[in-house]
């Protein structure tokens, strides 16, 4: 995050990533679209399932949003960049829960609850998440 950014639930989110706000961003309002938040809580989920350590976990199944809530906290306005942090909040049998958090030096702009199931690849029905999967979702960190 940047240096005058402000510290609130870092550490509460064990991934980050970083997006550069882009003037196509923006809509007639003259602030960063709503639709463009959910484009940034994406990013900050494929921070997530990108990482190489879940690449073996998943590799038969897919990763499907079925369920996306955000709650807008503030405009955001071009220029600038924002971090978006992520974290697991449950894991049920076959689908888990992200909540993310998208932030600015000006504080958290949106929060949102994305639902996610595995599905098999080959069947596309749901599947049961791995305990291997399911321990790395709750904790990244191997605490």
């Amino acid at each position: 995050m940047p240096d005058d950014a402000p510290p609130q639930d870092l550490q509460r989110y064990p991934f980050w990533t970083e997006e550069k706000l882009r003037n196509a961003d923006t809509d007639r309002q003259g602030h960063v679209n709503n639709a463009v938040f959910a484009t940034f809580f994406e990013a900050g989920r494929i921070e997530v399932l990108g990482d190489p350590r879940i690449a073996d976990l998943t590799a038969s199944t897919s990763i499907v949003v079925v369920r996306l809530l955000i709650d807008y906290r503030q405009e955001l306005f071009f220029p600038g960049r924002v971090r978006v942090g992520t974290r697991t909040a449950k894991v049920g049998r076959t689908s888990f829960q992200f909540e993310q958090s998208l932030q600015s030096a000006d504080g958290e702009h949106g929060h949102a609850e994305a639902t996610c199931v595995l599905i098999d690849k080959a069947s596309r029905k749901p599947t049961p998440v791995s305990e291997a999967l399911r321990s790395f979702l709750l904790d990244p960190q191997g605490r």
